[in-house]
């Protein structure tokens, strides 16, 4: 694991493009695909220069995963210093199941909770939502993440405390 960088948004788009057009496909339609895959599959600078958003790489210095964290909200504005929320968290098909998603999420949690944070949201894809509950998220409620004017993503809001 380490602090993903600019010079890295070659290979994490390439990433959010093999695990989300190809993990995305067992819970939404073709339909909305071809609509949410564009957006979801460019990777913010803004993100890559938070300094909370991590790539974990093999041996060999492949990028099979990423995942971070941020005050702002991805509907925007910015909460309670105690609150973080996470954000793209993906991880390459060939290691689906494998442990690589845990480590990424315990990464970024051990992260956030450094900082103060005492609370993480999640706004969750449908096919993610099964672990994040396995991680000790709740969700409560269904919500439509707007990505660009008309594009949105059917989602699930999630959160879970971090205790000391």
């Amino acid at each position: 694991m380490r602090q993903a960088m600019p010079a890295d948004t070659m290979q994490i788009d390439d990433l959010f493009r093999a695990s989300y057009g190809e993990l995305l496909r067992a819970d939404y339609s073709e339909a909305i695909l071809a609509k949410v895959l564009p957006p979801l599959l460019v990777t913010s600078p803004r993100l890559l220069n938070s300094g909370t958003f991590f790539v974990a790489e093999t041996g060999g210095g492949d990028l099979i995963a990423a995942g971070g964290w941020t005050q702002a909200s991805p509907f925007g504005g910015v909460g309670p210093r105690e609150i973080g929320h996470m954000r793209r968290v993906a991880v390459h098909p060939d290691y689906v199941r494998r442990g690589v998603g845990s480590v990424v999420l315990d990464h970024v949690l051990a992260n956030a909770q450094r900082t103060g944070v005492t609370r993480m949201c999640c706004l969750s894809t449908l096919t993610a939502q099964p672990f994040y509950e396995a991680h000790g998220f709740a969700m409560s409620g269904d919500v439509d993440l707007m990505l660009r004017p008309g594009v949105a993503l059917p989602a699930v809001q999630m959160a879970r405390d971090l205790i000391a």
